[in-house]
């Protein structure tokens, strides 16, 4: 298990948060917003020929890109999770242990499409000591276990 010691005075130990809980956790996430857009769609969609979902326009498409955004960066921004990192116990910070900020975790999500193209992320995550991504490597970010770990909190 890979750990990371955080600065200052105490040393506490984080241990990283591995590859397949920051799979599932997105995996949560994807499906609490496809959902949602299922709903949405079933009521303000037009549905596709296949007969397999449906398209957005106008406001619905609109609020359903607000909802992506704070599903993912404004909530990892403000909080250090998502639903699904929350769920998982999981939780990113800024490579000195604090919580990250609103630009951090936009470069984070931004970069995600880069790295989940052929599974780019992943073999970049997997071959690095600290399982980041390039959206991590680029934002100086982190994503630990928060379970029985203290996490200084935004106050």
């Amino acid at each position: 298990m890979n750990e990371i010691k955080s600065p200052g005075k105490f040393e506490n130990k984080f241990p990283v948060a591995s590859i397949g809980y920051r799979i599932l956790a997105f995996l949560i996430d994807f499906a609490i917003f496809w959902i949602i857009m299922m709903v949405v769609g079933m009521f303000f969609g037009t549905p596709h020929e296949e007969g397999i979902g449906y398209s957005l326009n106008g406001f619905p498409a609109f609020l359903m890109m607000l909802l992506g955004l704070f599903l993912w960066p404004i909530s990892e921004g403000v909080f250090g999770q998502t639903i699904g990192k929350r769920l998982l116990n999981i939780k990113v910070v800024n490579g000195n242990l604090k919580p990250i900020g609103i630009g951090q975790a936009f470069v984070r999500f931004f970069l995600a499409f880069i790295d989940y193209m052929f599974l780019i992320g992943l073999i970049i995550a997997a071959t690095n000591k600290q399982n980041k991504r390039i959206g991590d490597l680029v934002a100086n970010t982190i994503v630990i276990k928060t379970k029985n770990a203290n996490i200084q909190q935004r106050v």
